[in-house]
């Protein structure tokens, strides 16, 4: 009974460090076969052999088993790097080593526990079952609160909730484990309470997995949003591109007139009028031609854009552009950053009564491109050190944008609001 026992915690045991491998290396790599079944049944296999061969209690055994499984797991069942599997191996090894050390602060939890508690369990069997089941729970914690986050390609932040929740389940398990402890005290033989821990353990395990895929599915769902926010804007933007391109195709088309109808104006002594009928025509025109005002068609166009919506709106623009080439720039993140930064700013103007201004500095720094913008604002709320907009869900999205866009280029955003100004100071390293 007792073998049976012990196989099956040691199963328990390496079903937690089997599950975490495969989540370790699906979050880095691809896999080779795409039958989900060679997946499971490997899986199973890796379990109950490696679960078999921790019966024979010989640790460097079966720590060369793991480093074995491990290794060839990696090797065949994953790729994303066939020039340097040396180096998907090695991390799957290093991974192996960290679950390792989890495992090891469990078991010397255990005995710090049982000493605080003076217990001392007879039944070596008892014993090895709650050190199996502490080193598991401390296992499951360190890993989902830490070595998955920090060994992960990308990261998820998790929320107030999810710390709150996570350290609700931890405090539970604490509680139930020394009731279970304290009546193998008193029942040292019921095997009974093995079953009771290996219950506690798998139901942390579940609980945490379901904790981190919501987390998952809230970031998912929040990109999104990201997305939606920036397809929106780029539609707007092309919107207004194509009212531009169709008034210049209404002028280009009636332009023989205007020339024909200023000549006649001239030719019969009428200067003024011809003078004033040009200048009529200059202004239709200007909206649509780009200043140069950065050296580069595609954000001069947006800046000329926005600066046509400033003057509807009756809001001061100031541009300065020192020696700055930004051609290295994709367009869609030449229109996502300076798009969203001017959206936000005439958004914020809008909201203030009296003198509206909008600043833009764009210049060179220490080999990197330097871009403030500055404008006149309402109060600021923030959360998290971030500014959020009254406008409800869906809405302030737009520095999330910037900020995505601006990580492909090694940059940094800065934002802060003083005296009724709020800036944004962001660098590009090309």
């Amino acid at each position: 009974m007792e073998n049976w026992i012990l196989y099956f915690c040691s199963c328990l045991s390496c079903f937690i460090i089997v599950s975490f491998f495969y989540g370790f290396a699906d979050d880095r790599y691809s896999r080779t076969f795409s039958n989900r079944y060679i997946y499971i049944g490997t899986g199973w296999a890796m379990t109950f052999g490696i679960a078999a061969v921790n019966l024979l209690n010989r640790p460097v055994l079966n720590f060369l088993t793991w480093m074995a499984a491990v290794g060839l797991s990696a090797y065949i069942l994953y790729y994303g790097d066939y020039e340097r599997p040396v180096k998907r191996i090695l991390d799957c090894e290093i991974f192996l080593g960290v679950i390792t050390i989890c495992e090891s602060l469990g078991v010397g939890l255990a005995d710090l526990l049982l000493e605080w508690m003076n217990i001392k369990i007879e039944n070596s069997t008892m014993l090895v079952c709650v050190e199996t089941a502490f080193s598991k729970i401390a296992l499951i914690f360190l890993y989902f609160m830490a070595v998955s986050r920090l060994m992960k390609k990308r990261d998820v932040p998790l929320t107030g909730h999810q710390y709150f929740s996570s350290v609700v389940i931890l405090l539970y398990t604490l509680v139930d484990i020394i009731v279970v402890i304290d009546n193998v005290r008193n029942r040292p033989n019921n095997y009974f309470l093995v079953l009771n821990l290996g219950c506690i353990v798998l139901a942390d395990l579940y609980l945490l997995y379901l904790n981190k895929v919501m987390l998952e599915k809230s970031s998912l769902e929040y990109e999104v949003k990201l997305m939606e926010k920036q397809t929106d804007m780029q539609y707007k933007y092309y919107v207004r591109q194509e009212q531009n391109y169709n008034k210049t195709i209404h002028l280009l088309h009636d332009v023989d007139k205007h020339i024909k109808f200023i000549e006649k104006l001239y030719m019969s002594g009428n200067a003024a009028a011809a003078a004033e009928y040009t200048g009529q025509i200059t202004d239709m025109l200007r909206p649509l031609i780009p200043a140069a005002y950065t050296g580069n068609p595609i954000l001069d166009i947006l800046i000329t854009d926005y600066k046509s919506i400033m003057d509807a709106r009756q809001i001061d623009f100031d541009i300065t552009a020192d020696h700055v080439n930004v051609d290295s720039m994709d367009a869609i993140d030449i229109t996502t950053i300076f798009g969203n930064l001017f959206d936000n700013a005439i958004e914020a103007c809008g909201a203030v009564e009296g003198n509206k201004k909008i600043t833009l500095r764009l210049g060179a720094y220490r080999g990197m491109v330097s871009v403030k913008m500055e404008n006149t604002c309402a109060a600021v709320k923030w959360k998290n050190g971030i500014p959020v907009s009254g406008k409800g869900r869906g809405h302030g999205m737009g520095l999330a944008n910037v900020a995505r866009s601006v990580e492909k280029y090694d940059g940094a955003v800065k934002v802060k609001a003083e005296n009724g100004i709020f800036t944004v100071e962001l660098f590009l390293n090309f």
